[in-house]
């Protein structure tokens, strides 16, 4: 017979925070880069000077 546990039982609310911080999808994380360009990026040349760290 199997014994059911509550979700978490015996995990730190630490490593529950860890483990849910490496599940949250990549897309979430450049939301507002989303929001910001939802009408189109300002002028082509401004978005050819974009870094990568401008899309996070």
């Amino acid at each position: 017979m199997s014994e059911t546990r509550p979700a978490g039982e015996g995990v730190s609310d630490e490593e529950m925070s860890r483990q849910v911080a490496e599940q949250t999808s990549s897309d979430l994380k450049a939301d507002d880069v989303f929001e910001r360009e939802a009408d189109g990026a300002s002028s082509d040349v401004e978005a050819a000077k974009a870094g990568p760290d401008d899309l996070i």
